[in-house]
C-alpha cells in the first residue's frame, strides 16, 4: 500500500508539472516568445511544439557550473559582455544563470534558431540588429544584473518581503538581481514580459523607495 501510495503521488506530481508546463506554453502562444511560427524562419516546428526551442526534457544543455537550468534546450552565448558600473563601483560579474539564458538570443549574436544541437537549425536566425530586444555585448547601459540586491553599503531599497511582481534571484546563496527579475519570460500580459508595470514607476519602486 505504501509503495503504491508512493507512486501515486509521483504521477500526481508529474500531473501538477505538466500542468504547470501546458500554462505557460498556452501564455506564449500569441507573444514575441513564441518562436515556432513561419515569420520567424519560415517553417513551423513539427507537432507544433513551441517549448522545444528553448527546453527540452532530454539532453538539455548544462550552463558554466555544470548546472543543467529549466531543461535548457538552446545555445547559450559564449559572448563576454561589458557590464554596467554603479555610482558606487559596484560591477556585475559576466552574466551567469538565469540571464545568461536570456542572452542567448537576446546577445543579438547567438541564432535563435540554435537549438536541439543544432546551430543555425534554419537559415541561423538573429534578432535584427535595430529591434531594441538586441541588447548586444554592452550591456552598460542597461540595468544592472548580477548584482547584489540590496547594495551592502546603500540604503534606500525595499525589502524583498515587501515586493508584489518583482523577486530577487540567489546565486550561491546571494540575492541578485538578474533579467529575471524584472521580467517573466512566460508572461506577456503587462508587455515586454514584466513583472509589473511601468504605470506610475511601479516596477522600479518595487525596489528602490524614490
Amino acid at each position: 500500500m505504501r509503495f503504491q501510495m508512493g507512486r501515486l503521488s509521483a504521477v500526481f506530481v508529474a500531473v501538477l508539472a505538466g500542468a504547470a508546463i501546458s500554462q505557460d506554453a498556452s501564455r506564449i502562444v500569441n507573444t514575441p516568445h513564441n518562436l515556432n511560427t513561419v515569420d520567424v524562419w519560415g517553417v513551423v516546428i513539427p507537432q507544433n511544439r513551441i517549448c522545444l526551442p528553448c527546453h527540452t526534457p532530454h539532453n538539455a544543455q548544462r550552463e558554466d557550473r555544470g548546472e543543467s537550468l529549466v531543461l535548457w534546450n538552446h545555445a547559450i552565448t559564449e559572448q563576454t559582455f561589458e557590464m554596467y558600473t554603479t555610482s558606487a563601483g559596484h560591477k556585475g560579474g559576466q552574466p551567469e544563470g538565469y540571464s545568461k539564458l536570456c542572452l542567448s538570443c537576446h546577445d543579438g549574436v547567438t541564432a535563435i534558431d540554435s537549438f536541439g544541437g543544432n546551430n543555425g537549425f534554419f537559415n541561423n536566425v538573429r534578432i535584427a540588429p535595430d529591434r531594441p530586444s538586441n541588447l548586444g555585448t554592452d550591456l552598460r547601459n542597461d540595468h544592472p544584473i548580477g548584482v547584489q540586491y540590496p547594495p551592502p553599503d546603500l540604503t534606500g531599497y525595499h525589502d524583498k518581503s515587501t515586493f508584489m511582481g518583482v523577486k530577487v534571484v540567489t546565486v550561491n546563496g546571494v540575492d541578485r538581481v538578474e533579467c529575471t527579475s524584472c521580467h517573466d519570460p512566460h508572461n506577456n500580459s503587462l508587455g515586454m514580459f514584466l513583472r509589473q508595470t511601468l504605470s506610475g514607476s511601479a516596477l522600479c519602486l518595487e525596489c528602490h523607495d524614490e
